[in-house]
């Protein structure tokens, strides 16, 4: 072994950066072939979990090889403890540290679930859906526009597909009954569900974990920024919903007709004053948000400087959650007594792990991927490609605009999908765009929810809706995606203008 080591370090010698240098365009060559055949692999529906682990697995091996290459080079490798010291560092950065940096992100996901459950399973979904139609009497198009309104309301709080699709299986047989056609029924549903995906902390704390976005968090005001842009994104978002459903009630000309459905006739005894609980983590970070634009910026401590703080603190996603589980619980008649307590938080509880059992698992093995990625297979990158990308940074807006054009790519989990195929299109990017600016979130945050949750039948809930209301995916697919085209280019552009 050490013999090997040997020649290893003396062939390293010789060739000097130049073999380094050759072996990094060999390997970028590589990685992208690598990179098109996982898209080729999402797109024909391949499972992602999956396709991800072999990826991560592919880069981390071409990345090591690169990190001891480098190494011998530096003649930071005497001896075979040296590179086991390296390999092995590697190795746990990528398969154990990158799991295991996603520790918050997971909580959160589980927390918003186990809310959502609380809401879905304790009949205050239900309750107050059915309040909505109640209000609404005969006007048809009052009905599905308030309720889609609602709808988007409750999932800037509740997350999880299992949700989802238990408020689908609400809200979906009321629109049909009352003879609202498939087309509208389906799509109104999945654009109110995506609207509220902007605002969802269980959404956007993937991105603030992640390491190719997670530095510009700590930008002074970013966070203020962000939350008034995922508002504004959600009120463009819901004017197009309601925009989608005018025109396909009264104006498009090939109308699918609907099938009336019994309803089960199961109902929970359900205050009114419970129909605030889906709303509470919402209101309590637009709250903190709004009295903070009014506030003067916190000054960051320096080394002469205490600093001050002048902005009010937010509420963590996890605090406003338990929050809103115990006022759901609470108001609900679920805390009467210990056994019912009991019996409703664990059930709640398991049924809200249940749901984002496989989401969790991909977005682990997505930070595998991730840290391999931007740890490894990003100095790869910078090698072989050098300054010749540094100028597309210079021009950020063209880079935009090309997203907002081909946003479509998001689709079947493409290149613009970055919960997808799309995360290995963001390392290429990150090599010539700075980590400390907000450009990879603004063109990566919105296709997941503007294109793939509202318009993708690949999406969970979306094939889930099609089969439930017997709804052709082609037509589907060509009926949402105008829509959702339009939305995730002016969202695009928003986030431009307001985080950039």
């Amino acid at each position: 072994m050490e013999r090997l080591l040997q020649v290893v370090n003396t062939f390293a010698t010789v060739t000097q950066g130049s073999g380094l240098h050759i072996y990094a365009i060999i390997a970028t060559v590589l990685l992208l072939i690598s990179l098109v055949g996982f898209i080729y692999y999402c797109v024909k529906g391949g499972n992602l979990i999956i396709g991800l682990f072999i990826t991560a697995t592919f880069w981390f091996l071409l990345g090591v090889t690169y990190s001891l290459w480098s190494a011998s080079v530096n003649s930071q490798i005497e001896s075979f403890k040296d590179a086991w010291n390296i390999f092995a560092g590697n190795l746990n950065l990528v398969f154990s540290d990158g799991p295991i940096n996603y520790g918050t992100t997971t909580t959160v996901i589980i927390f918003a679930s186990w809310f959502g459950r609380v809401i879905v399973d304790t009949g205050i979904a239900k309750a107050l859906i059915k309040k909505v139609v109640e209000l609404s009497g005969d006007m048809q198009l009052v009905t599905v526009i308030v309720l889609s309104i609602v709808t988007a309301l409750l999932f800037t709080s509740i997350f999880g597909p299992g949700s989802v699709m238990a408020i689908g299986a609400i809200i979906l047989p009321i629109l049909l009954t009352i003879g609202v056609n498939k087309k509208v029924a389906v799509g109104s549903f999945l654009m109110a569900v995506a609207a509220g995906m902007y605002v969802n902390k269980g959404f956007s704390i993937q991105f603030s974990t992640n390491p190719f976005f997670e530095q510009i968090w700590s930008i002074p005001g970013f966070a203020s920024d962000f939350t008034v842009f995922t508002w504004l994104a959600f009120l463009v978002h819901v004017v197009f919903m309601i925009g989608f459903i005018v025109f396909n009630m009264y104006f498009a000309k090939d109308k699918i007709k609907s099938w009336a459905m019994a309803d089960d006739g199961m109902e929970k005894e359900v205050k009114g004053i419970s129909f605030i609980v889906p709303f509470i983590p919402a209101i309590i970070s637009l709250t903190i948000a709004i009295i903070n634009m009014f506030l003067p910026a916190n000054v960051q401590p320096t080394a002469t400087s205490p600093g001050v703080i002048n902005q009010i603190t937010d509420v963590a996603a996890i605090t406003s959650f338990v929050i809103g589980i115990i006022l759901g619980l609470a108001l609900t008649g679920n805390l009467k007594t210990y056994k019912k307590a009991i019996e409703t938080s664990q059930k709640t509880l398991f049924n809200g792990i249940s749901d984002v059992a496989l989401l969790i698992g991909m977005l682990l093995v997505l930070n595998m991927f991730s840290t391999a990625a931007s740890k490894l297979a990003a100095p790869i990158f910078q090698t072989a490609l050098g300054d010749s990308l540094n100028g597309l940074a210079n021009n950020p807006i063209w880079i935009v605009v090309a997203f907002a054009i081909l946003a479509p790519l998001a689709l079947f989990r493409g290149p613009f999908m970055v919960w997808g195929s799309g995360i290995a299109l963001v390392t290429v990017m990150s090599t010539f765009i700075p980590a400390t600016t907000p450009l990879l979130l603004v063109l990566f945050y919105v296709q997941p929810v503007a294109i793939v949750a509202q318009s993708c039948p690949t999406q969970s809930w979306g094939m889930w809706a099609l089969s439930y209301a017997k709804y052709e995916p082609n037509t589907f697919i060509k009926t949402n995606i105008p829509w959702a085209w339009a939305i995730c280019a002016i969202n695009i552009f928003l986030a431009y203008f307001i985080l950039m």
